[in-house]
């Protein structure tokens, strides 16, 4: 077994690794592609290549875990790990890989290790217990829909549905004034560097739903970075009169991205106190757990 660090002829080895180990876990975890891995690499000019641990066993890769030095905070130097990548038949390497990535943070400075998990990344929860990571707060929650689950070959959409061209200045004024009213967070001297995000990731479709003048809902549904994946914005309920307009956006979105080719939809819970009304209408999110070790 050796140990080696980033080279850009590794990516290709690293890509099967991820394929085979993530072919058994319930859900597909978004992970870069091997070309964005190394584009996000050679544009950051604080990578460092000593903190992507490749374990090999002869030439065939077992093992990959990546860490970082990240910020201090209150005193405290934090460092970080990402998903550890361990072949099946190889798990006899969890601690060694654990003891070269913790070594190298300690010497770095690293005071304290951070990583986000999910109940269904495969043996990653488990994993980390066993490495001796504590579970702090959830960090929030997202689904994976089939959006075949939601289709209808038959789908007529409501009358009241109307789409908008955010590419027009026309239709990103109709958008800002109740997109503004949906995400507080975001002000109005932020909207348009927030709308050329979704824009740079190719959205495929703005949808509004107005009956008469008053704005019950909209969505923002756009491509992800695996090719038969789509993402979904959130999607507010701005009265209790209109909780049934939940259900009628995801059947809408859900038939849109069938129409482009989209086979899933990543969505993200953004208003916690619309859960409910997705457990109705069989959705269920998964959390994101944050997961610590303070290092000796």
């Amino acid at each position: 077994m050796e140990f080696k660090t980033y080279e850009e002829s590794r990516l290709e080895d690293l890509g099967k690794l991820v394929k085979d180990v993530v072919n058994d876990w319930p859900v597909d975890p978004w992970y870069p592609t091997m070309e964005q891995l190394k584009e996000a690499y050679d544009t950051n000019e604080n990578f460092t290549p000593e903190t992507r641990h490749f374990l090999y066993d002869g030439d065939k890769l077992v093992a990959f875990l990546s860490s970082a030095l990240e910020d201090e905070v209150e005193g405290v130097q934090w460092g970080s790990i990402h998903m550890p990548f361990i072949r099946k038949g190889y798990e006899k390497v969890e601690q060694e890989l654990f003891d070269k990535t913790i070594e190298l943070l300690k010497s770095k400075g690293a005071q304290k290790i951070r990583v986000n998990a999910r109940p269904e990344y495969g043996y990653i929860p488990e994993l980390l217990e066993k490495w001796g990571f504590e579970k702090k707060e959830e960090t929030g929650k997202r689904i994976i829909l089939s959006a075949s689950k939601f289709a209808d070959s038959k789908y007529t959409k409501p009358d009241y549905f109307h789409e908008l061209d955010l590419n027009t200045d026309e239709g990103l004024a109709k958008f800002k004034k109740f997109y503004l009213k949906a995400r507080t967070e975001v002000t109005e001297e932020n909207f348009d560097e927030t709308m050329n995000t979704f824009r740079e990731r190719d959205l495929t479709i703005s949808c509004v739903v107005a009956k008469k003048d008053e704005i019950l809902s909209y969505g923002l549904l756009y491509k992800a970075n695996q090719p038969k994946r789509s993402f979904m914005s959130s999607i507010p309920v701005f009265s209790k009169d209109h909780e049934y307009i939940l259900k009628e956006m995801v059947d809408f979105m859900a038939n849109k991205a069938i129409k482009e080719g989209y086979e899933e939809i990543y969505h993200q819970l953004v208003n916690q106190e619309n859960e409910e009304l997705y457990k109705k209408i069989g959705i269920e999110f998964t959390p994101s757990f944050r997961y610590e070790l303070e290092l000796e």
